[in-house]
């Protein structure tokens, strides 16, 4: 199982990578809900489960964005409810041996959590640029350290590659010239 995660969160990090040299936010957000459930199959087949769960938030924030009849407010709230719900979840329902790593995991998730948040709101107001430059500075870095903490080679692969996709693609378009 652990290979066939690994090969998802590769699969999904070369998705997300791509993502980003795309100027149209609407074709960001298709790749990026296929990437969602690929990382989030991945996490669940680790045992991480707040990342699988987070994941599956991530992609039906993306599905309600894509239909544009589903993006109202109380859909925009219960996503950041559950993006604050997820790391409560581990920590206290699901059962598992704490270990140092998962404890670390845990903590990340909080992290994680508040970066989704910020990330979902650029989204939600469909601006390119926040939407790249919240993802660089901090749904990235999150990330990445919850990925090494699980060893997710994919998602550790993937953020550091975010960071040179979102400033290729600042480079390439000017940091204002994002299409809706």
């Amino acid at each position: 199982m652990d290979i066939i995660a690994q090969i998802l969160s590769i699969i999904s990090c070369a998705a997300i990578i791509f993502s980003f040299q795309l100027k149209n936010n609407r074709n960001l957000f298709w790749v990026q809900t296929f990437a969602a459930i690929g990382f989030g199959l991945s996490y669940l087949l680790l045992g991480a489960y707040d990342g699988f769960f987070i994941n599956l938030i991530s992609f039906t924030n993306t599905f309600v964005l894509l239909n544009k009849r589903l993006k109202k407010t109380p859909i925009l709230v219960a996503l950041c409810i559950g993006y604050i719900i997820v790391p409560f979840i581990s920590l206290f329902l699901i059962k598992k041996a704490w270990t140092t790593v998962l404890i670390i995991a845990t903590v990340f998730s909080f992290v994680i959590a508040a970066s989704q948040i910020a990330y979902t709101l650029a989204m939600w107001k469909d601006d390119g640029k926040a939407i790249r430059l919240v993802r660089l500075f901090a749904v990235t870095p999150a990330w990445l350290a919850y990925n090494i903490a699980v060893f997710s080679i994919g998602g550790i692969i993937c953020e550091a590659f975010n960071v040179i996709s979102i400033i290729i693609a600042f480079i390439r378009y000017g940091k204002d010239e994002f299409t809706k």
